[in-house]
């Protein structure tokens, strides 16, 4: 997968093992309803490995998706892709409701507080329970996405502006 196809397609979710005996994986989903039967899907791997899977079939397991993919017909087979993280084009995604971001969207995009100035460019993002943050610049800082920072996504102009508290730059 080359960059390009890369800032194209969305983490949808994470292989975090095998379900049976008939090669159903654990899903770890960003958004459920993303994954559906019949997407295609790149699994991709910490060292850059991928593969190109379809979705065979889905259904829900206490809080986690079981996805059975087409070719992946046992245990074994599941149990290989766990730890991949899975990859959609953005064109087969459902479009987000105004003011929702995937993570794709938000990668690259410079960070800049009101009062320290640039912060550097968001390099992934994490999803914790009460906040997701941004990860930005070498230093790998954690920006709450909270509207109490004063948070602002300007998408043509790939800027995020935020109002951060005296002292956080510290932390």
């Amino acid at each position: 997968m080359t960059d390009t196809d890369r800032r194209d397609s969305a983490a949808v979710g994470r292989v975090v093992g095998a379900f049976g005996l008939r090669g159903e994986t654990k899903v770890v989903a960003t958004d459920p309803s993303d994954i559906r039967e019949g997407l295609a899907l790149t699994a991709r791997w910490p060292d850059d490995t991928e593969r190109s899977l379809t979705v065979a079939s889905v259904r829900s397991h206490k809080n986690r998706l079981l996805v059975h993919f087409n070719g992946v017909e046992d245990a074994a087979a599941a149990q290989a892709l766990s730890g991949s993280l899975l990859f959609a084009d953005l064109t087969d995604l459902a479009p987000l409701p105004p003011d929702t971001y995937r993570d794709a969207d938000l990668i690259g995009m410079r960070v800049t507080d009101d009062r320290l100035g640039a912060l550097g460019d968001v390099t992934d993002v994490l999803h914790y329970p009460h906040a997701d943050m941004l990860v930005v610049g070498d230093r790998s800082m954690l920006v709450p996405m909270l509207a109490a920072y004063g948070m602002r996504i300007d998408r043509p102009s790939s800027t995020i502006s935020v109002t951060l508290p005296d002292g956080f730059e510290e932390i």
